[in-house]
């Protein structure tokens, strides 16, 4: 695989035969076509017609496989490449790129073993579903120090690519896994670190492929899960920050989680399990620790569903993975202590499901039970306190302390924290009277097994951390897939967990959109570079808006109306608080602000009503995987429950001094991010810098007053998430779902149709079809190539490939800037010869269609080469002159000494001389003896230790300030890009702020003028009806007149 494009055997492969030339002419004079239909896609012929004998827009095809003839559509055929292009290794090579095309590519790569595919300048991985033997250590060399166009399609590759970029640019990288759940993008994501690990190295070998093995076993025991759609479903997002130092080392390491699917440990969907750290822990605990732990007798019902495996082999596999599970533990360093204590929480958090929870009843209702406890009428309480009894010694503190944390919510040392003004502080009890027993013992027992989580997540990155000097990181982002229960044939609703993983999923999705679309027309834009592309349909921001779109007075105070557009989470965040609030109002709401259509109707909207009212179904992945909801419960997520908030207290205040001493030093606020993104500790100054940004993301603006809603948080760890993988350069890796498996317990029918006809491995193409649709994968590689998606800024372009052209760089020199950057990189680029078409220059950047920079780049190694070896040969020449000169000396001096000797020989039986030889040494060590003794040494000694200490402490602070100014140096740099978010903000604000001011003054100016108006009215009206009045009283006395004249007559 290691093989560059010069090698004469690759060209004399490429080159081809008179058979393959033919049959290629032959393939294009037929027109093949692929007929898309339901079941996938077939090959056909198209069949010349006369003119006029079919209707416009329709052709004649006849089919490949069974001979038949059909009148279609044109807008149902594609065209079809021909068959050498059939496992093509890079999509973007397709002559004629199309879905079909695509599809049948990755089909016959997949049915030959080969799972990875390369889509431009993205990866495709298909999951085998199984093992494979690809991911060697011996593969793994033979991608180390390659260059992508070098390399077989591999997810090394994408590692190796982004190792490579950051050695060359010294810039973060990050690497991006999207997919379904159940795609593998776990599974890539240990690869990809194992790879970065192994081919980096570390200092001192203190990251070894073993310590990673062990950290991925122990986040798939606490952290993963088996559901309907895969049986070791991650169930929190985490991502892995390796930080390299100048030598391209890895010189520390940490790992950040969030979103973490804590109310599994008490409910979760049907025919779903818990986490397997429960399972490993009930089957193969030894006969001491199953005594400690009392799980000698199992409770047969649980409030939790947690129960230990019924099949043999199943409880085989959980001894075998619990003894794995230890084993990684100690490779890490987490000591025996710190495991038992784990081990306490989790056997409790099982004992208080086995315990329950109800809601005593009346004394006249009371029912007996063994052994008999004292019911108090309509106090929450333990259904079984034998249970509960287990659960409180095994988390060091009194049955009736238990009780008050979880049903009361009193706690010593801490006053409950709780949304709802002032009323909230009366009695314990009344705070959380809103909440079911039930309720309160759930959130206890998720609050236990968040802080397990985390504490495991601080004893990983302890491990880990390092205090060596780091220059810049891989990220690489592993997240839950797309849930879709309807995919396992399950008919139940989504949860809101898994609206948490669809979103953060939807997020990732448009950052991709964002990066391969929206930044490269904008680059074009502000270069002046005009482009005819293909249309580009927008990104998913319209379902993004229905889940999280704040409303504009959170922003901005207005007298606008107040039913301005907002997302389901802030929906929910004021529902949850209203009195009265449901989630039947919630969803009208939300229906009132995004819905278009109704029923069935698709079209134009991906908010549609569900066929009850607590159901409704939004469209992820631009409207191509429709996931139904069912929010009933939701508004509970709302609620803060001060259950859940004291465990944190249980644990520190543990009379187990393994358990307190174990949580007490590590706070939440120094590991943990208002209760949900941890991990956050670490020495490096990298590691700081991405838990101040985080820390940043959820206490500046919106963040700071909602940072304690739980559902505003889920909001705030993907923006956190988002931001940190923004400030990189981002590599994604579409991992894509071959076919839909129940393994939960529902059988699954996979739809056959032409896709399982060809003998290939088994792949749904419909459900293939939806994820390249909604991974946009087609528009990509077609911008691709269409535009030009490599660019460089011209002075870091000449002083790259100037070596290309040695009498450029005569003319300009070395000079770091010359007078005009343009044109030196015109005269560079004609001396290249290129064609025209292959580049673009803009205002400050050179812009290259695909693979043109990858040619320049392999033209420069070769040259490199070239002059590297007449340097050596230059260095070689000159070390042989100096060896000839060195020898010359040598002769001189070896004739010389051989001179001496003959003439040694002729006086060495002369008496006088042996005399000579004997009394000579003598008087040498004496007179050496008296100038030592003449002459003291020790002040010269004492002055140059003085001295030599002076420079070491000199040194040593000098180091010093040098790493302090490179710490305050990056928390400036950080700063300053905080100040600037923050000053743009501001910016906006002020703009709708002065908008609404502006408005605001021209309506007051029209009313202004409206009441001058009805003032002049009103004046001219009021000085009608005085005229009026006055002939009124006029025509009156002339009446009265004209009666006195008569009286008197």
């Amino acid at each position: 695989w290691n093989i560059t494009s010069h090698d004469p055997g690759v060209i004399f492969s490429q080159v081809k035969t008179e058979e393959q030339i033919t049959a290629e002419q032959a393939w294009y004079g037929s027109e093949k076509v692929w007929l898309v239909h339901k079941e996938g896609f077939s090959l056909a012929t198209v069949l010349k017609t006369e003119c006029g004998s079919l209707p416009e827009g329709r052709v004649k095809i006849k089919l490949e496989h069974d001979g038949t003839i059909l009148d279609v559509d044109e807008d149902d055929i594609e065209k079809a490449n021909p068959p050498t292009y059939d496992r093509s290794e890079d999509l973007a090579s397709l002559v004629y790129l199309n879905e079909s095309s695509m599809m049948h590519c990755l089909r016959q790569r997949y049915g030959g073993n080969l799972i990875h595919s390369f889509a431009g300048p993205n990866m495709v991985v298909i999951n085998p579903l199984s093992t494979p033997s690809m991911y060697s250590e011996k593969v793994m060399h033979m991608f180390k120090g390659c260059r992508r166009e070098d390399t077989a399609p591999h997810v090394y590759a994408v590692a190796q690519s982004a190792y490579r970029n950051l050695l060359t640019t010294q810039q973060d990288q990050s690497i991006v896994l999207l997919g379904k759940s159940g795609s593998g993008k776990t599974t890539n994501c240990q690869h990809l670190v194992q790879y970065l690990v192994s081919i980096a190295g570390s200092t001192g070998k203190i990251f070894s492929a073993e310590k990673w093995q062990a950290v991925y076993t122990i986040l798939e025991a606490f952290g993963n899960c088996s559901t309907t759609m895969n049986m070791n479903a991650s169930r929190f997002s985490h991502v892995v920050s390796l930080d390299f130092d100048q030598a391209g080392q890895v010189a520390s390491a940490s790992i950040q989680t969030m979103l973490l699917d804590k109310l599994r440990v008490s409910r979760r969907p049907e025919a779903e399990s818990t986490f397997n750290v429960f399972y490993y822990v009930m089957a193969g605990a030894d006969s001491a620790l199953r005594t400690e732990l009392h799980l000698n007798q199992l409770n047969e019902s649980s409030a939790f569903g947690i129960h230990s495996h019924s099949k043999t082999e199943d409880k085989q596999r959980a001894v075998q993975q619990f003894t794995k599970l230890q084993a990684a533990m100690k490779v890490l360093g987490i000591s025996v202590e710190e495991q038992r204590a784990l081990w306490l929480i989790l056997g409790a958090i099982y004992h208080l499901g086995a315990a329950g929870a109800t809601k005593a009843l009346l004394p006249q209702q009371q029912i007996t039970t063994f052994p008999p406890c004292p019911l108090e009428a309509g106090r929450r309480q333990f259904a079984h306190h034998e249970w509960a009894q287990k659960a409180a010694y095994l988390l060091g503190c009194t049955l009736d302390e238990l009780s008050s944390l979880i049903f009361k919510n009193q706690t010593r040392g801490m006053q409950p924290l709780f949304r709802g003004g002032t009323d909230d502080a009366g009695t314990g009890d009344n705070l959380g009277s809103k909440f079911t027993a039930l309720e309160c013992l759930e959130s206890m027992a998720a609050g236990l097994y968040s802080e397990v989580f985390t504490v495991v997540i601080s004893l990983i990155n302890r491990a880990l951390k390092s205090s060596q000097h780091s220059l810049c990181s891989i990220l690489i982002v592993d997240t839950p897939g797309f849930q879709n229960p309807r995919l396992a044939q399950q008919q139940r609703g989504a949860t809101f967990e898994e609206l948490c993983h669809n979103y953060t999923q939807e997020r990732l999705q448009t950052l991709f959109h964002e990066r391969t679309f929206v930044q490269e027309l904008e680059r074009y834009k502000e270069e002046n570079i005009e482009l005819v592309l293909d249309d580009v349909e927008s990104s998913s921001s319209l379902s993004i808006a229905a889940i999280d779109q704040a409303p504009p007075q959170a922003l901005v105070r207005t007298l606008a109306r107040m039913e301005e557009a907002r997302g389901l989470l802030w929906l929910m965040e004021e529902e949850g608080v209203k009195p009265g609030g449901s989630e039947e109002i919630m969803l009208e709401r939300l229906f009132s602000y995004y819905s278009s259509g109704l029923g069935e109707n698709k079209e134009g909207s991906l908010l549609l009503r569900g066929e009850k009212s607590h159901l409704f179904l939004l469209g992820h992945s631009h409207g191509t995987d429709w996931v139904e909801y069912n929010v009933q419960g939701w508004l509970g997520h709302a609620k803060s429950n001060p259950a859940a908030q004291s465990a944190a207290t249980l644990l520190q205040d543990s009379q187990k001094k393994n358990i307190s001493g174990l949580f007490l030093g590590r706070a939440s606020g120094t590991t943990v991010l208002s209760g949900s993104i941890a991990g956050l500790e670490g020495s490096s100054q990298l590691a700081l810098r991405r838990a101040t940004s985080m820390r940043k993301t959820f206490t500046t603006g919106v963040a700071a007053v909602k940072k304690k809603s739980h559902c505003i948080q889920v909001k705030l760890q993907v923006d956190a998430l988002i931001d940190m993988v923004r400030r990189s350069k981002v590599h994604f890796v579409h991992c894509l779902l071959p076919k839909a498996e129940s393994v939960g317990g529902s059988d699954l029918r996979v739809p056959h149709g032409e896709s399982s006809d060809s003998g290939l491995m088994t792949l749904d193409v419909g459900l293939l079809r939806a994820q390249l649709r909604g991974s946009k994968l087609l528009d990509a590689l077609r911008i691709y190539r269409q535009g030009y998606p490599d660019h460089m800024v011209f002075s870091e372009f000449r002083r790259r490939f100037d070596v290309l052209a040695p009498h450029l760089t005569k003319k300009h020199g070395r000079n770091d800037i010359v007078p005009d950057e343009k044109r030196a990189v015109q005269e560079l680029l004609e001396s290249l010869e290129l064609e025209k078409s292959s580049y673009h220059l803009g205002l400050s950047k050179v812009f290259f269609r695909a693979g043109t920079l990858s040619m320049l780049e392999e033209q420069r190694d070769v040259q490199t080469r070239r002059n590297i070896s007449l340097f050596q040969a230059a260095c070689r020449g000159y070390l042989a002159r100096q060896a000839f000169k060195k020898r010359k000396i040598q002769d001189l001096a070896i004739r010389c000494i051989q001179k001496n000797i003959k003439k040694n020989r002729g006086v060495k039986g002369w008496p006088w001389w042996k005399l000579f030889t004997t009394v000579r040494p003598l008087i040498e060590v004496q007179l050496t003896e008296e100038q030592i003794r003449g002459k003291d040494f020790s002040p010269e000694i004492q002055q140059l230790k003085q001295k030599l200490e002076k420079m070491e402490k000199e040194r040593n602070e000098l180091r010093l300030n040098s790493d302090r100014l490179e710490s305050r140096m990056t928390e400036l740099s950080t700063e300053l890009a905080d100040e600037r978010n923050t000053a743009e903000s501001a910016s906006q604000l002020l703009e709708a702020e002065t908008s609404e001011r502006l408005r605001l003054e021209k309506d007051m100016k029209d009313l202004q003028t409206k009441f001058d108006c009805m003032k002049k009215q009103t004046e001219s009206m009021e000085m009608e009806v005085m005229e009026a009045r006055l002939i009124r009283a006029s025509e009156l006395n002339g009446e009265m007149d004209d009666d006195d004249t008569g009286q008197t007559q």
